[in-house]
């Protein structure tokens, strides 16, 4: 007689991607997804709701990011907490940290494969939980699921970052558009400049165009309003997913903008490195 099965609940952003790993979950006979969730706060409710066994949990979010719901359920006082496996396409050492630090058990890089996912979910379930710093050699070893470290040789950032505007719909005769590809070309080589958007990514944009922060940060923020009022939706709602709302034509924030731009570059990166 078999066992009860592994309840995962997934919170991702990219539907298509919910639908594969839900695809891969129901082939294997000792789990089962519980839900999906498509933002951070969604998230929160549905672990409180469902009391999953494990959550993937990938990093780029609206609303609240993956960093910010690690912290709410480190915060929580509770005996139950979900094992948490990190989902992301930045393999930056300090983010893994700071991961881990707040209860992450593993962080799986994009893309990942079946067997790759399926044995991560086992092993974290047969894993008796550990303190901070285990957790943290944990994670950082998990940095060894691609190997090695890939070099996306031959891809230039700057023409795949303006393709993606371009095919988005962002107006090239705004400044804003030089301001968005910049940043997005800096958070695509380091994440952690999406920590400090305000203090380290605009005065570094306003340094580069001889302005300031604030113009930056406001440039931005029109021209992603204009892109969701008049790009293409589409490629829109190909990019971001659930967090897409033409209807009422609520914009996302600057960072996440930002954020699910560099994701999307990140994983070309990877893959035209394999």
């Amino acid at each position: 007689m078999s066992g009860p099965k592994t309840r995962v609940l997934i919170v991702e952003n990219n539907q298509d991607l919910c639908d594969v790993i839900e695809a891969l979950l129901n082939e294997e006979g000792d789990m089962e997804m519980v839900g999906a969730a498509h933002d951070g706060i969604q998230a929160l409710e549905m672990i409180e709701r469902h009391k999953p066994d494990v959550v993937l949990l990938d990093m780029i979010m609206p609303y609240l990011d993956g960093l910010g719901v690690l912290s709410k359920l480190a915060e929580k006082e509770s005996d139950y907490r979900p094992k948490v496996i990190v989902v992301s396409a930045f393999e930056e050492e300090e983010m893994i940290k700071r991961c881990a630090r707040l209860g992450a058990d593993y962080y799986l890089l994009k893309p990942f494969d079946r067997e790759n996912l399926v044995s991560r979910i086992r092993q974290v379930m047969a894993t008796e939980p550990q303190m901070a710093r285990h957790r943290a050699d944990r994670a950082l070893q998990a940095r060894g699921d691609r190997g090695r470290e890939r070099r996306a040789r031959g891809f230039d950032l700057e023409t795949e970052a303006t393709r993606i505007l371009y095919n988005l719909g962002v107006p090239t005769y705004f400044k804003g558009y030089c301001y968005i590809r910049d940043a997005i070309i800096f958070v695509t080589e380091d994440i952690g400049l999406l920590g400090a958007v305000t203090k380290s990514l605009y005065p570094k944009i306003a340094e580069k165009h001889d302005t300031t922060p604030l113009i930056v940060e406001a440039a931005i923020r029109y021209t992603i309003q204009k892109t969701w009022k008049q790009g293409n939706p589409e490629y829109i709602s190909k990019i971001f997913g659930y967090a897409v709302n033409l209807r009422n034509g609520r914009p996302p924030t600057n960072s996440f903008f930002i954020a699910k731009i560099a994701e999307e570059l990140r994983l070309e990166m990877l893959e035209h490195a394999q």
